[in-house]
């Protein structure tokens, strides 16, 4: 079970992640055939529950929070442990995630392929187009690009 079915109800996700897709309300309550309206309604309760997802997981992992955005399922914050700078994302296939920034060697990374793996899709399930170049990135240099953590 994921840790995010605790706040959000199948269903509940799913008209979520079609609007942080992109898809309009009309669109999604076409394609789900319940009306607009409903549909609203759900994306709002969604987000509240979304928001308090993020956030009580930030609580857990000893995050201070910088920016939430329950729209698209991320939030920014601060390790106070690490002294870092950590995301929070929310996937549909693996729920919610934790990263921290590092600088590390990744291409000697046993974890490489998983990390990269789970990046790649995340950009995929998030629409958004990597170039070739930006495809090749070590994972701490994607993460970095992908959750918009780079440094000031």
């Amino acid at each position: 079970m994921s840790v995010i079915s605790g706040y959000l109800t199948t269903r509940l996700f799913s008209i979520w992640d079609l609007s942080r897709g992109g898809l309009s309300q009309t669109d999604i309550a076409t394609k789900l055939g319940i009306t607009r309206q409903a549909v609203n309604q759900a994306i709002q309760e969604a987000t509240e529950r979304v928001t308090r997802a993020l956030t009580e997981t930030a609580e857990i992992n000893k995050l201070s929070i910088e920016s939430i955005d329950p729209l698209h399922g991320i939030l920014i914050g601060w390790s106070r442990e690490f002294s870092v700078k950590a995301v929070i994302s929310i996937t549909k296939r693996d729920g919610m995630q934790v990263w921290y920034e590092h600088v590390a060697d990744c291409v000697h990374c046993n974890k490489f392929d998983a990390c990269h793996g789970y990046l790649i899709k995340y950009a995929r399930e998030r629409n958004r187009k990597l170039s070739n170049e930006e495809k090749k990135l070590v994972p701490s240099k994607l993460a970095q690009l992908l959750f918009g953590m780079n440094k000031a």
